[in-house]
This record gives structure tokens, C-alpha cells and sequence, in this order.
């Protein structure tokens, strides 16, 4: 085996004897040049890391694709009956859900599983089903339009006729219901875990992915399509 340590040592010591006989103004420019390189390496570095998760700890920056930014501002930077949004709506408390009318055993089934669902892809705040009224700050309530719109007043009832399912939320709280009367179970399905996390702030329906949960015309989609769960990710946890 060639031993290098030692020529690699004279290199050093040759090139330092070299450095000492450059005058100053060229020494200067020397060190100014291997800063720069050094400050470039630490920048590059720098700008692939996001900031500093609560415990600290560096955290690497996500990278989404052109097409799932594109899809971002359709969905989250857009809403449905307003349009075009100046900033991104989102929950900055847990959200406890309180449910109400007449649900079914598989429906508070399934609200679980999508709450599990949801807590599994957020990290900021949580969501929970709370048995206390007084506790709630979102309420889910299955039955009739009009039993809807007779629990929550506020609701604008002109919206009810043509939707099975709406929601509607401020910064304080929310509201929205699955019509168990004119839906099966299979769309009951589809519009709790629709309704449920467009409250969240993805506010928008699209044309541009059948699978996704947020497509515009009707389907029975239910479960996250990657793409869904890429946004919800990139609203609550970028």
C-alpha cells in the first residue's frame, strides 16, 4: 500500500512556504477568495435546510413539485363561493368536534378513522371527538338540511338545497353536516371525510384529479388520494 500521508504533508508544507513569500496585497486576495468558497459552501448548505423545528432541531426543507404547487393554489388559495383567497386559511388551535343529529354507528366510525386520518398527516394541532358541547369549537352533524340549518341559524339555508354536505368555519369555530336523508352511506362516507377536511382550509373543489377528494364533480371517493394528503401537509406543516 503507497503511503501518502507523507507526500501530502510536504505538499502542505511546500504550498505554506510559497503563501509566506507572496507579498501581502496578493496574500490578502488569497484568503479573501477561500472565505468566499467556504461562505458559498455554508449558504448552499444553508438553503436546504428549513428552520428550526420547537425542540430546535434542524429540519430538512420539503420540495413539491410544480404540479402539486399548481394544485395548492387552486385548492387552498381559492374557495368555492368567494374565490381567489390573499392568504391561506388554517387552524391555529386543536380542533374538538362535537357531534350532533342523528348519526349512525358507522358514521361516527368513520369520522374516527378520518380524524385519525387527518392527526396522522398534521403535526401542529390535533383533532378530537369531544362528548362535551362546551368543549367543542367544530360541530358535525348528520340528519336533514333543515335540521342543519335549524341547529346553526347562521348557515346560509339558499346553500343547502343543492349540497348534501357543507361546511362552514371562522377563526373561532366551525360548523358543517352530512345529509344522512338524501345521501347513502357510501356518499355519507365520501362527504363527511370531504367536508370534514376542506374545513381545515382547503376550502376549493377542482376538475384536475378524479381520484383526488376535493374533485368538483360528484364521485364517492373515500379515502386521501397522495396528492391530498401532500397538501394538507404543505398547508399545516411547511
Amino acid at each position: 500500500m503507497k503511503n501518502t500521508t507523507s507526500s501530502l504533508s510536504f505538499l502542505l508544507i511546500a504550498g505554506f512556504f510559497v503563501f509566506c513569500l507572496l507579498n501581502t496585497e496578493t496574500q490578502i486576495k488569497i484568503a479573501q477568495k477561500i472565505e468566499n468558497v467556504l461562505s458559498l459552501k455554508e449558504g448552499t448548505l444553508s438553503s436546504s435546510l428549513d428552520s428550526t423545528d420547537g425542540g430546535g432541531n434542524t429540519k430538512l426543507k420539503k420540495e413539491h413539485s410544480q404540479e402539486v404547487i399548481n394544485y395548492y393554489d387552486e385548492i387552498v388559495m381559492s374557495s368555492e363561493f368567494e374565490g381567489k383567497r390573499e392568504s391561506a386559511f388554517k387552524w391555529n388551535k386543536d380542533m374538538k368536534i362535537f357531534v350532533e343529529g342523528e348519526p349512525s354507528t358507522l358514521m361516527i366510525s368513520e369520522l374516527n378513522d378520518v380524524v385519525s386520518e387527518l392527526n396522522d398527516i398534521i403535526n401542529p394541532i390535533e383533532l378530537t371527538v369531544v362528548t362535551n358541547r362546551s368543549e367543542a369549537n367544530m360541530f358535525v352533524y348528520f340528519g336533514s338540511s333543515n335540521g342543519f340549518a335549524n341547529a346553526h341559524p347562521n348557515i346560509n339555508r339558499s346553500r343547502l338545497e343543492s349540497n348534501w354536505g357543507l361546511f362552514n368555519v371562522t377563526s373561532e369555530k366551525g360548523e358543517m353536516y352530512v345529509d344522512t336523508y338524501r345521501a347513502n352511506e357510501l356518499e355519507q362516507r365520501h362527504l363527511l371525510r370531504e367536508e370534514l377536511t376542506q374545513s381545515l382550509g382547503l376550502f376549493n373543489d377542482s376538475y384536475s384529479y378524479p381520484e383526488s377528494i376535493f374533485y368538483q364533480d360528484w364521485t364517492t371517493v373515500t379515502e386521501f388520494a397522495p396528492i391530498d394528503r401532500e397538501l394538507i401537509d404543505m398547508l399545516y406543516n411547511d
